[in-house]
């Protein structure tokens, strides 16, 4: 009682169409893409610290490391000059406080109802040096941002 598997003609040509259109679909050609990029934290990890607003993981033997250093130095001024007064580019003064992997901005002593993630200011960072608001204006509170990161007591030396 031998099983004999007989394929017909229009089995084989649907099959070749299937992996004709798995060839061109653009997503299909991505699958496997991400192994890399996960190596170091797995993608469920990862959406879990964006959530909570937790610092990323250490650096070892990662490419990006000498920027990182940059950014860890920059927070670190970010939050030792916390509660002193800041002016945006029209003149108008802040003052903010760090909380966690965040920052409150402040205006007229209220808090703006927004916290600017570390993500963010990491993202800010990447592009600086800035010379005009329009170059972060995607990013959260991007007028306090642009202040600080082009204060001379927060870039530093950085750029």
């Amino acid at each position: 009682m031998g099983l004999s598997i007989v394929m017909a003609k229009s089995d084989i040509k649907n099959e070749a169409e299937q992996q004709r259109v798995e060839m061109s679909d653009p997503v299909l050609l991505m699958l496997g893409i991400g192994k890399q990029l996960w190596k170091s934290e797995p993608g469920d990890s990862f959406v879990e610290r964006l959530r909570s607003e937790d610092a990323p993981p250490p650096l070892e033997g990662r490419l990006d490391a000498p920027a990182q250093n940059v950014a860890e130095s920059v927070w670190r001024r970010i939050e030792s000059h916390q509660g002193e007064e800041f002016k945006t580019v029209t003149r108008l003064p802040f003052t903010y406080a760090v909380e966690g992997a965040g920052i409150w901005f402040f205006r007229d002593g209220r808090r703006i109802n927004r916290k600017l993630t570390r993500t963010q200011v990491e993202a800010a960072i990447a592009r600086c040096p800035l010379t005009s608001t329009t170059e972060i204006k995607d990013l959260m509170d991007y007028p306090y941002l642009f202040a600080l990161l082009t204060d001379a007591r927060i870039r530093g030396e950085a750029w």
